[in-house]
């Protein structure tokens, strides 16, 4: 018995110990690597998480953008966190797993000392001390007559594709968070180089001002205000280089890289695409299948009707089947009396059945309420994803209109300048045309860029109020 308890006491010890957890890498210094290409650029994925002709992204035509997209897919740290809890939560303990949860095989091995009276054994009636110990080889099985198991699994289950559903949506919504730090890049780059062209021409400007209020023929005020207008564009580049760098960092983190404000994950070459042909629409029942958001609010309805079932389940019996095979030793301090050894076996059938349960009243009254409530969540969801397609569709044909009066007025005051400032040359009016030709041109430029990454936006929402199922593949992903 001493050896037991040793062994018993050597075995907790060896189970406990401290957790040494080292900290996740990281880089030396903030802004190491300025000089440098990004460390964590791992290459392009070979394999393709999802497949390129159902994705709504392959319409832009730029492999680039799908491999920082797949990128994503497979480094994301948010993504890989909630696809993780699918699998997880479907081997909770607690969950039913199949023929084998119910059993239960232990080992009982009881000692002690026990104080008999033995009147039958000589001399009568004194007492005597004997060292009694058992080992038990015992198990439990729970048969699933009333469907209480299997109900109790189904509603794990159904738990776990909520949690994938949930997935799938933050799924798409990286894919439209990359699209749209990409655009953003591309447009900030644009922007970069539309400010750099006016400069170069407010400088040409400015140099003509100059010379003319050498000669005597302008003003002062008119150098004065065009050396204004350049100092404000020059200005403007270092705030939209640090723009372009918060990017760069942002989508970095969203690949599951380090952040780093190199400007190295959009090729130089790219610039804003032009408007893709509409996707097909279809109707809005499409939605029950496509939307995450609405096979989420549906698994959620399930959710209830399975656990109604095992409520009503709950009040049947319950079989439980056990057995138990072992050994007993009893030996007497007495050296006349010796000691003994028995075999034991013990098989038997136990059934309960609840007659009365106050909390799985109260469950029955409960329930009920509950899938109501979600009926009418599940209601709203398609409400909402038939508002969301409908939104994305009227934002995007009035901005659609909006960029084609914008780059007409973009023509029309380009050519406006251009007259401004020939009459300006030739002496046949003042600056101040020129002047005001210029900052209506600069400001149509830029909300033209403006209008036309905004346009952009307007598709990828739609494209992602459409939702898909393509999103399925990336939740099955094992974690390396």
């Amino acid at each position: 018995m001493r050896r037991l308890a040793l062994s018993a006491l050597l075995g907790g010890c060896m189970t406990l110990h401290s957790a040494n957890v080292a900290p996740p890498h990281a880089p030396k210094a903030f802004l190491a690597s300025l000089d440098a290409k990004d460390p964590d650029a791992p290459a392009p994925p070979v394999e393709h998480v999802t497949n390129g002709s159902d994705v709504w992204w392959s319409v832009f035509a730029d492999p680039a953008l799908d491999a920082a997209i797949q990128e994503a897919y497979r480094n994301n740290y948010l993504i890989r966190d909630t696809r993780g809890l699918i699998y997880e939560n479907l081997l909770d303990p607690n969950l039913p797993q199949g023929w084998w949860w119910p059993l239960q095989i232990g080992i009982l091995a009881p000692a002690g000392v026990q104080h008999i009276q033995a009147n039958l054994i000589p001399p009568p009636g004194v007492p005597l001390n004997y060292n009694s110990a058992n080992a038990d080889l015992g198990a439990t099985y729970q048969l699933d007559a009333s469907g209480y198991l299997a109900a109790q699994r189904r509603v794990g289950v159904n738990l776990s594709e909520q949690q994938r559903q949930l997935v799938e949506a933050r799924v798409q919504d990286v894919a439209v968070q990359v699209t749209q730090l990409w655009f953003n890049i591309l447009q900030t780059r644009q922007l970069r180089e539309l400010t750099l062209t006016q400069i170069k021409y407010n400088q040409d400007l400015y140099d003509l001002v100059q010379a003319r209020f050498e000669q005597h023929l302008t003003p002062r005020l008119v150098v004065l205000q065009q050396q204004q207008l350049l100092l404000n564009l020059q200005a403007q580049v270092p705030l939209i280089e640090a723009r372009i760098a918060q990017y760069n960092s942002q989508l970095k983190l969203v690949l599951g890289r380090t952040p780093n404000p190199i400007d190295d994950l959009v090729p130089n070459d790219r610039k804003l695409p032009d408007l893709p042909p509409q996707p097909g629409i279809g109707t809005p029942d499409d939605l029950n299948a496509n939307a995450p958001e609405m096979r989420y609010a549906k698994l959620r309805v399930e959710e209830i009707h399975h656990r109604i079932a095992q409520n009503r389940a709950a009040y049947l019996p319950t079989i439980n089947l056990s057995a138990s095979v072992g050994l007993s030793t009893l030996a007497a301090h007495s050296e006349d009396l010796g000691s003994s050894v028995y075999k034991e076996a013990v098989f038997g059938v136990t059934l309960t059945w609840p007659i009365f349960d106050g909390k799985r009243i109260t469950e029955t009254k409960q329930l009920p309420l509950t899938l109501h409530r979600r009926e009418l969540q599940y209601e709203l969801a398609s409400k909402t994803a038939i508002g969301r397609v409908q939104d994305a569709m009227v934002q995007e044909t009035n901005q659609t209109t909006s960029l084609k009066n914008l780059r007409a007025q973009v023509e029309l005051g380009q050519q406006l300048l251009v007259e401004a400032r020939h009459l300006f040359e030739q002496g046949q009016s003042d600056y101040l045309p020129v002047l005001a030709a210029l900052n209506n041109l600069t400001d149509l430029e830029r909300a033209s860029l403006l209008a036309q990454r905004l346009l952009l936006d307007d598709r990828v929402e739609l494209y992602r109020s459409l939702g898909g199922n393509w999103s399925y593949n990336v939740t099955t992903i094992q974690e390396r």
